[in-house]
C-alpha cells in the first residue's frame, strides 16, 4: 500500500530527535509525547533518531470529527513517517498503540523494519473493557476521583510506595487535569479494537514487552500478541502499565536489541 493521501488523512504533530536506525513511538488511550514516555525517549535518542507522535486529539494533533478509526491514524502513522524522511523504520506501540502499530504492519509492510509493543492488547478482554467503561463514566466525575482511579490502574507497587497521600491527591488532580480532548473518543475506540487476526500476518521481527504487574493490560494480553505473531520474542519488565516510566532503561535495551540484531 502506498502512503494516503487526501482530505480523509492528515499528518501528525510529531517531535524528531537523535540519529541512527529511525524508530517511530506511537502511544496509546489519553497519552501523548510529553505524558507517554518517561525518559524512554531520550534513552531511545542516545542510539537512534526517534519520531514520536501525538495521535489524534492529543497534544498538539487536532481531534477530527466523527469516530476515531484504526485504519486512518495507521495511515497517518504512515503520512507523518514519509513527511519526517522516514522509508523504513522500527515501530513502538505502546498500550492501545500497540494495536496502531500492528495494523501499521498490515497496511505498510514494506516500511515497517520490526514492531516492539509494550504492555499492549490486539483485543480489550473483560477486565480491560471494564476499566475503560469505567474511566469513560469517571470523566464527568470529580478530577480527583478520576485520578486517584487513573493512579491505581497505571502505577506499579514500588512507584506508589514512595507516594503520601497528599502526594496521590496532587498526581490524582494533575492526571485528570491533563487528559487530552480525545480522550472519550481514544476510550471508544480502544473498546473497539480487535486485531487478533492481524497477528498470523505481520512479517517484521516483533518484540512483545508485557508489564508483570500492570492491573490494566494485564500480561495475559502480551500473551495473545506474542502468540498470533510468528517468532516473536516475549520478555517482561517489573513494572505497572507505566512500564516506559517505570523502567526506561531495560525496555531501552530491548528495543536496541530489537533494531541492531
Amino acid at each position: 500500500m502506498s502512503t494516503p493521501s487526501g482530505a480523509h488523512h492528515a499528518g501528525l504533530h510529531y517531535t524528531d530527535q537523535g540519529s541512527g536506525p529511525p524508530v517511530v513511538l506511537v502511544h496509546g488511550v489519553a497519552g501523548g509525547i510529553d505524558t507517554s514516555w518517561g525518559n524512554l525517549l531520550e534513552l531511545l535518542a542516545e542510539h537512534h533518531r526517534v519520531i514520536a507522535v501525538d495521535n489524534p486529539g492529543s497534544g498538539n494533533s487536532p481531534l477530527p470529527d466523527g469516530p476515531l478509526q484504526l485504519d486512518t491514524i495507521a495511515d497517518s502513522i504512515a503520512l507523518t513517517a514519509e513527511r519526517a524522511g522516514l522509508e523504513h523504520y522500527t515501530v513502538v506501540g505502546y498500550s492501545m498503540g500497540s494495536a496502531i502499530a500492528v495494523r501499521h504492519a498490515i497496511r505498510y509492510p514494506h516500511r515497517v523494519a520490526a514492531l516492539a509493543l509494550i504492555a499492549g492488547f490486539a483485543c480489550p478482554g473483560p477486565r480491560l473493557r471494564l476499566a475503560l467503561h469505567t474511566w469513560r463514566d469517571l470523566l464527568d466525575a470529580d478530577a480527583r476521583l478520576l485520578g486517584r482511579y487513573l493512579l491505581q490502574q497505571s502505577c506499579g507497587p514500588a512507584p506508589l510506595a514512595q507516594l503520601d497521600h497528599a502526594d496521590i491527591d496532587r498526581l490524582a488532580e494533575r492526571t485528570a487535569a491533563g487528559l487530552p480532548p480525545g480522550t472519550r473518543r481514544h476510550i471508544d475506540l480502544a473498546l473497539s479494537v480487535d486485531v487478533r487476526d492481524d497477528l498470523p500476518h505481520v512479517n517484521a521481527p516483533a518484540l512483545v514487552i508485557a508489564a508483570a504487574e500492570d492491573l490494566l493490560v494485564t500480561p495475559s494480553h502480551s500473551d495473545v500478541l506474542a502468540q498470533g505473531i510468528k517468532d516473536s520474542r516475549l520478555v517482561q519488565v517489573l513494572a505497572g502499565h507505566d512500564a516506559p516510566a517505570e523502567q526506561p532503561m531495560a525496555i531501552s535495551a530491548h528495543i536496541h536489541a530489537l533494531t541492531h540484531r
